[in-house]
This record gives structure tokens, C-alpha cells and sequence, in this order.
């Protein structure tokens, strides 16, 4: 991309010192190696790599740059209007993008959603089921939440596999209130499962 759209550009002085404060209200959650911080304009280019072909395959219909961004808006949006939201996850290390991870609460939702994006590159080496549990852990015991469940693509194994290693089971009813054209598994997380 040669140049940066308005809407993609960090802002500068006052307003960027505004948005910083906002950014330091949403909890830090920490693994052995991860980070889970606010999300920051600049990591938009990670999350769009995520959502946009081929890599959004997943997440409902493959996007376009600028329905990406939609996505990323209503992510960071609901820590304002719920007081919870997305994090991204950073390699403690390295400080690369991990993933996103979100207690979310979207059109179609029934109950809060504990969801998850990571990169190709942290693929099959565990970070989603590290900061997934982290995250599970905030919804249950700080945040106090009844319930949580993950909506997974029937065809995403690896998604299928980290809901499973979490302890999540299949919610045969939860899904059965999903429309047609939004088929998925449901997995139901269990307060028990947390430590």
C-alpha cells in the first residue's frame, strides 16, 4: 500500500495523547509468553492480514480492506459501550502481533463470545489457547460474566481444536438459535475450566 488512507493514520499531538489515555484504561492481561494489550491504530495492517483473503476465509465471508476496518472499529468500539472488548496479542519477546482476541458482543449474539484471530505465522504453536485462557479467565473472575461461548466455522479444525483444549463443549441448543446463513458450531466455556 503506497499511501495510508486519513482513517488508517495514527493521530498526532493532543488527540493522539487522548487516545493513549483511552488505550491505558483497557486492561494489560499477561501469559508466560504473551501480551494482551488495547489495540492501537497502527495494528490495523495485522488485523486486516487476518480478515482479508485468503486469510478470512474464516470469519464469515472473506473482506475488503475497508470492511476490515469496519470490523476493527466495532471491536475496539465495544470497550466503550460494554467495558469489554479486543486485545492484541504480542509475542512478550519480540512484541510481533500474535493475534486478536475479544470478549465480544456482535449482531446475532446471544451471549458474550469469547473470539480469536491469530497470524499464519503463530499458527500450531499454542498462542491462541494461551491467550484465549487469559482472556476467559478476565470474563469469568474480573468482569464477572454468567456465561461465554466461541462461535467456530464447522470447516476451521485449528479453531475447532483450540475451543476443544480450552474445554469448551458443543452447545447443540445455542446453536440451533443461530440463522441459516450463519451455521456454525457453538462452543459453551465453563466457568470450572478456569483456574
Amino acid at each position: 500500500m503506497s499511501a495510508r488512507a486519513f482513517h488508517e493514520t495514527p493521530s498526532s499531538g493532543v488527540t493522539a495523547e487522548f487516545a493513549a489515555r483511552m488505550q491505558g484504561m483497557i486492561p494489560v492481561l499477561e501469559t508466560k509468553r504473551l501480551i494482551l494489550r488495547a489495540p492501537k491504530i497502527e495494528d490495523f495492517d495485522a488485523f486486516a492480514e487476518m480478515l482479508t483473503p485468503p486469510r478470512g476465509k474464516y470469519y464469515g465471508n472473506t473482506q475488503t480492506r475497508e470492511e476490515a476496518w469496519g470490523e476493527f472499529m466495532q471491536l475496539t468500539g465495544t470497550w466503550l459501550l460494554r467495558g469489554y472488548g479486543a486485545w492484541v496479542a504480542t509475542h512478550r519477546d519480540s512484541a510481533a502481533v500474535v493475534g486478536f482476541f475479544q470478549i465480544g458482543a456482535e449482531p446475532g449474539d446471544w451471549e458474550p463470545e469469547l473470539g480469536w484471530l491469530v497470524s499464519q505465522d503463530a499458527e500450531g504453536k499454542g498462542y491462541a489457547t494461551e491467550a484465549a485462557k487469559a482472556v476467559r479467565s478476565h470474563a469469568f473472575g474480573t468482569l464477572g460474566l454468567a456465561s461465554l461461548v466461541s462461535y467456530v466455522d464447522f470447516e476451521n479444525k485449528r479453531s475447532v481444536r483450540v475451543a476443544e483444549r480450552l474445554g469448551a463443549t458443543r452447545d447443540a441448543e445455542a446453536e440451533a438459535w443461530l440463522p441459516e446463513h450463519e451455521a456454525c458450531c457453538v462452543y459453551r466455556h465453563s466457568k470450572e475450566e478456569v483456574q
